[in-house]
Formats: structure tokens, C-alpha cells, sequence
């Protein structure tokens, strides 16, 4: 009888290096890791400076429209000046030229005294008429008068 039957020999494996790659494979993986978390971010860091760029260059433009606005309103202000000053000074040499209560007072009552005066002679040159006609009807009397006596 035989006995239980017995298992090849098992011929020595070479070594394993499985081993030792394992450390190096997993260093790797995790460089590759960082490598692909860093390459992330440095995308994402360039799309914000994009983005930070043109916000920049909207930003000038509307500073642009912003300072011709700001100068259109300056010219605006100073025509505006300008007009006032005119104004003003046209006021200031008015009232240069104003007279003072003082004289005011004195040229009204020498204008009521002149229209007392004026009113004084309308009434003396009323009745004058009736006398100058009179007197001139009684000068052409005479007229005829004498040229029927020379006749």
C-alpha cells in the first residue's frame, strides 16, 4: 500500500520584489496624487486671474465713461459759472448805479413841485386863450377899421 500521496517538491520561487516595489508604487501613487490636486488648483489660479483681468479692464472702460461723464459735467459747471459771474456783475453795477434813498427822496419832491408848477401854468394857459383871442379880434377890428377910413 501506498501512502497518501505526496505533493510535488515545491521548487524555491525567485525572490519577491513585489515587496519591494510596494513602498516605491505607493510613493508614486501619492506624487501623482499631489501632482493632479496641484495641477487643479494651478488651473483654477488661472482661471481667477482671467476672470481678475477682465473685471480690471470692465472696470477701466467704465472709469472711462465714468471721467467723460465727470468731465462733460465740469464743463457744464463752468459755462454755468460764467453765466452767474456774468450775471452778477451786471447786478453789482445796477445797483452801482442806483441812487440812494437820500436822492431818491430829494428828485421826488422835485418832481411833485415841477408837476405843481406845470398843473399852474395849464391853469393860467386856459384862460390866456380867451384873452389872446379877444385881443387878436380886436387887432383885425382895428385892421378893417383903418383900411375902410383909407379907402
Amino acid at each position: 500500500m501506498a501512502g497518501p500521496p505526496v505533493p510535488p517538491p515545491v521548487e524555491p520561487s525567485p525572490p519577491d520584489d513585489t515587496l519591494e516595489r510596494a513602498p516605491e508604487e505607493a510613493r508614486e501613487r501619492r506624487q501623482n496624487r499631489w501632482l493632479a490636486i496641484l495641477s487643479v488648483i494651478a488651473v483654477a489660479a488661472a482661471a481667477a486671474a482671467a476672470y481678475a483681468i477682465f473685471e480690471v479692464e470692465d472696470t477701466k472702460d467704465e472709469n472711462r465713461e465714468g471721467n467723460q461723464a465727470v468731465n462733460s459735467l465740469r464743463a457744464d459747471l463752468e459755462v454755468l459759472r460764467e453765466q452767474l459771474t456774468e450775471r452778477v456783475d451786471t447786478l453789482e453795477g445796477r445797483v452801482d448805479n442806483a441812487a440812494d434813498a437820500e436822492t431818491q427822496r430829494k428828485l421826488q419832491q422835485d418832481l411833485e413841485a415841477l408837476d405843481k408848477r406845470v398843473k399852474d401854468l395849464d391853469r393860467q394857459d386856459s384862460t390866456a386863450p380867451d384873452n389872446l383871442t379877444t385881443r387878436v379880434d380886436d387887432l383885425e377890428q382895428r385892421v378893417e377899421d383903418l383900411e375902410q377910413d383909407s379907402n
